[in-house]
């Protein structure tokens, strides 16, 4: 986690929870400080009720995650809002996601070697351009999130991200990141999180940077170049 410089003296607004079974992230939304409220509280809210509710009756909610993040959901009373991403991985193997908004995760798979192979990456849920679905405080409705599974394999490696990431380096920059830190023999999925959100916060700061947030805001007829200033958090979890 490497909060946005300005939020670096209260940690951030991102939350973020990891197991053996159970990954998640969230973003808390920024736009709530102009009503005097700290976004930190609610996405750091929602990942406490999710990781709680989840341990507490996981064979339960192992295979249904809408009912996670709706359950989680109905018990924080805090004022606020966030995106969520939920990923949890059964004995079999199979993991499943729940997505709300633009925070998001990739998976990638050995093909040789050092080498790795995208197979799955997450779609944005917005609303328009920089405004993603979000749950919470007027939010979207929980029962809203999009589910996903996936069957796994040994040496899997899967990506969870906030946008602070994916606004700033792309897939492509996150697989070769993960290729290269293989190859030195480093096989410690934190310290690859710590590389990844290394280079996307140093992204963030590079105003040449031609970042997936200003191509975006292109496609949307907006003008934006650089990088984009952001809280970052990534968890990184490897199967083995």
């Amino acid at each position: 986690m490497i909060p946005h410089p300005e939020k670096a003296h209260k940690g951030g607004e991102d939350a973020s929870f990891f197991s053996t079974s159970l990954l998640t992230v969230a973003d808390g939304v920024g736009g709530w400080a102009d009503q005097g409220v700290d976004p930190a509280l609610y996405s750091r809210s929602i990942i406490k009720a999710v990781s709680n509710t989840f341990n507490a009756a996981q064979e339960k909610y192992i295979k249904n995650l809408k009912d996670l993040v709706v359950v989680s959901a109905g018990q924080v009373k805090v004022l606020g809002s966030s995106t969520l991403v939920v990923a949890a991985l059964d004995p079999q193997g199979t993991l499943r996601t729940a997505n709300i908004g633009d925070s998001g995760y990739l998976i990638v798979r050995p093909s040789g070697e050092n080498k790795f192979e995208l197979i799955f990456e997450s779609k944005e849920q917005t609303h328009g351009f920089n405004f993603p679905f979000q749950i919470g405080s007027s939010g979207d409705s929980p029962a809203s999130a999009e589910l996903n599974s996936h069957e796994l394999e040994k040496g899997d490696i899967v990506v969870l991200g906030t946008d602070g990431v994916f606004d700033n380096i792309d897939k492509k920059e996150v697989k070769a990141i993960i290729e290269e830190q293989i190859a030195k023999g480093e096989l410690n999925p934190i310290n690859i999180a710590n590389k990844i959100g290394e280079k996307a916060f140093k992204a963030s700061l590079d105003q040449n940077h031609m970042s997936p947030f200003a191509k975006a805001a292109k496609r949307y007829g907006y003008r934006f170049i650089g990088g984009k200033s952001d809280d970052i958090t990534v968890v990184v979890a490897r199967v083995v």
